[in-house]
């Protein structure tokens, strides 16, 4: 192996041209096209590699080989027996540098992926292919602990619930594709106005929602949007993303005691009605789209959004509204006038 680089004499800043032969344990150092040092490796010392930097030979009388050729040194080094474990791991750290930069980019955006992209998309999947059974044990002790803390029972007269009732079946009954067995639930709700649906199809409304509406068809509407949630299986979805490896284990081992956490976030997610953007419009979109089929006109779904919204502005008022967690009021409101005028002319 031959080196080419400069020598340098014992405390001197001259240089010569120099070539460095090595031949096994043993060394011959050739200036100007004369032999001037020979001797063994062992009997050198090797300056530590620090990136591209020029690498020096140092002999025992203080001259110096200088060259560029580094990784032919970390061989000679090497093969002297001479490396040091610490340098050679600093200097493979050194090397690598770069590639643990990237690769800690590349997991930051893999994570950001996984987040905004994979848990969403799976989520949706996921959503569809949850057994019956798992939806209605979730369901199930979901309603337990929303009754024992934050539901009670509705004051509404039994001829309420039944005229309501009659309402609900003869929608459900006109809707297409029927995949669950929708269900209506009454509570009460310390004077707030909310609905909400669980996984197995079951929909709640409470007292203060009801008597907030001054038209069956604004409870249509309400119902309608209820039912979008659960045909796009949206509260799945978001116990889901939120629980993916208890899902999972449950999915893979039929083991419902997994679905513990689930049941316990379900009925706080519920209260707060956190549905993303998307699932909102895409539960509006379920509700115009069944209100224009059966000749509703969206109108009602206006007029209760614009009760709610009024009651909302009522600093005294107790009632936590309907949608108000949910996307702009306006906006909807608007939206659905524009649908009434696009689809049943001017009222």
């Amino acid at each position: 192996m031959t080196l080419e680089g400069y020598f340098y004499e014992p405390r001197s800043s001259h240089r010569s041209l120099a070539s460095f032969n090595v031949d096994g344990i043993k060394y011959d150092l050739i200036v100007s096209e004369e032999s001037i040092k020979v001797g063994v490796i062992s009997d050198l010392s090797f300056s530590e590699r620090i990136g591209n930097t020029p690498r020096k030979v140092i002999f025992k009388d203080g001259s110096v080989f200088e060259t560029q050729n580094n990784n032919q040194i970390d061989k000679v080094v090497s093969d002297s027996g001479n490396e040091n474990p610490i340098s050679k791991l600093l200097q493979v750290i050194e090397n690598k540098w770069r590639w643990a930069l990237a690769s800690i980019a590349f997991l930051i955006l893999l994570g950001y992926f996984i987040i905004s992209v994979v848990l969403p998309w799976a989520g949706r999947e996921l959503a569809y292919l949850v057994p019956n059974k798992v939806n209605e044990t979730i369901s199930s002790g979901a309603m337990s602990l929303l009754d024992e803390q934050w539901l009670g029972k509705s004051e509404l007269s039994d001829d309420k619930k039944n005229e309501i009732r009659e309402l609900f079946a003869d929608l459900i009954n006109k809707l297409p594709n029927n995949e669950f067995n929708y269900k209506l639930n009454f509570r009460s709700m310390n004077g707030t106005a909310n609905a909400f649906s669980l996984p197995d199809g079951q929909i709640i409304l409470t007292d203060e929602l009801i008597r907030l509406s001054e038209n069956p068809k604004q409870i249509i509407a309400i119902l309608l949007h209820e039912i979008g949630h659960s045909h796009h299986r949206h509260v799945m979805q978001q116990v889901i993303r939120s629980t993916m490896i208890s899902v999972a284990i449950s999915m893979a081992t039929s083991d419902l005691s997994a679905l513990e956490d689930l049941i316990v976030v379900l009925p706080a997610f519920l209260i707060k009605s956190s549905y993303s953007q998307d699932a909102e419009n895409e539960a509006d979109k379920y509700m115009f789209d069944q209100m224009i089929r059966l000749q509703i006109n969206p109108i009602y779904f206006a007029n209760i959004m614009q009760k709610i919204t009024q009651d909302k502005s009522n600093s005294d008022s107790n009632v936590l509204k309907y949608f108000a967690s949910h996307p702009e009021p306006s906006i909807r409101v608007e939206k659905a006038l524009k649908i009434s005028d696009e689809f049943f002319g001017e009222i």
